[in-house]
């Protein structure tokens, strides 16, 4: 959930109505680099019904449980999640992330991430929120001593997100190789996948109705361009003015050797071909993320109309193999 692909995204949408299923190629600027340009390309499609009843969750054939954290019990699994303190992140955020307790806690079932306004205004440090990951080893405590990575398969959970103007939930994915929790590989360079991303953001047919996945990625073999790339993006609406956040849902990805496939409550609306000749960062182990950031690039501010606190529930994540 990175830089600015975010602003490929929005503008891709602006290109299609919200009934398209299609494609257009739209440049994004590098803020991190500042000399160049990203290119990639959006899919919007709005979901086909009928979605599969998020309240039953089947995997499908062939898939075979292989981790799952259902956040049972009073307390975070601290071998595997670490709630990350960072002071200003990325992306013109608003928020700080705190490790306090009560910013990720276990309780009735679901681990719940709570966004509080801790002053007035909508300026950075304005807001405290969330951020929990699973990547072991680290620095400095910055992660578990255990942790959890994932290299293929069903990467599933069932989410309710926040919604208001402002607020942008994310639940995704880095390569453990990533330089921010100790590893060798500066993002992209270590990959990135968004399984989820949504918020309200400054373009039409791009809103608390529609969730994001995407793929960030060095430049390509032969591209000596030094930016984020996204590989692609993919879109969904929900129809009849739906919003992602008034229930739960199942937002998972379907990872292989050859290709990444997102689906909402069972129904595919993204596929990327991840190919390892080209694409070797997603050949590798990552580990997730979960998050709630304020403002930034990806959306607005908040204004009066947005309610605080929020909260985003997680009732569980799982991980098949086949």
């Amino acid at each position: 959930m990175n830089k600015d692909c975010r602003l490929m995204k929005i503008l891709g949408a602006i290109a299609v109505s919200a009934m398209l299923i299609g494609c257009s190629s739209v440049p994004a600027a590098d803020e991190s680099a500042g000399d160049g340009s990203a290119s990639g390309e959006t899919r919007v499609s709005v979901l086909e019904y009928p979605a599969k009843n998020p309240d039953v969750y089947e995997p499908g054939n062939g898939w075979t449980l292989s981790w799952s954290d259902e956040f049972e019990g009073t307390t975070l699994d601290e071998n595997v999640w670490t709630r990350q303190k960072m002071m200003f992140p990325y992306n013109n955020e608003l928020q700080r992330y705190t490790a306090a307790p009560e910013t990720a806690r276990v309780e009735d079932g679901n681990m719940i991430l709570t966004v509080e306004r801790i002053k007035e205004g909508s300026m950075r440090g304005s807001f405290t929120s969330a951020r929990v990951i699973s990547n072991p080893g680290g620095e400095d405590g910055n992660s578990a001593a255990e942790g959890k990575t994932f290299l293929y398969g069903k990467i599933a959970a069932r989410i309710q997100v926040p919604y208001g103007r402002g607020l942008w939930p994310a639940f995704w994915m880095l390569g453990d190789n990533c330089s921010e929790t100790g590893g060798d590989a500066a993002w992209p360079g270590a990959g990135e996948i968004d399984i989820l991303e949504s918020g309200s953001v400054k373009a039409p047919n791009y809103g608390q109705g529609t969730v994001s996945g995407a793929l960030h990625h060095d430049p390509s073999p032969g591209n000596t361009r030094k930016q984020n790339l996204c590989l692609d993006s993919a879109l969904v609406t929900l129809p009849n003015g739906e919003l992602m956040g008034e229930k739960f849902r199942v937002y998972e990805i379907e990872w292989d050797k050859e290709k990444i496939v997102w689906k909402l409550d069972g129904v595919q609306f993204g596929e990327m071909s991840i190919s390892e000749d080209t694409r070797d960062e997603f050949h590798k182990p990552f580990y997730v993320l979960f998050n709630v950031a304020v403002g930034g690039n990806f959306t607005v501010s908040p204004d009066e109309t947005t309610v605080f606190p929020q909260y985003m529930y997680v009732d569980w994540i799982r991980h098949y193999t086949r």
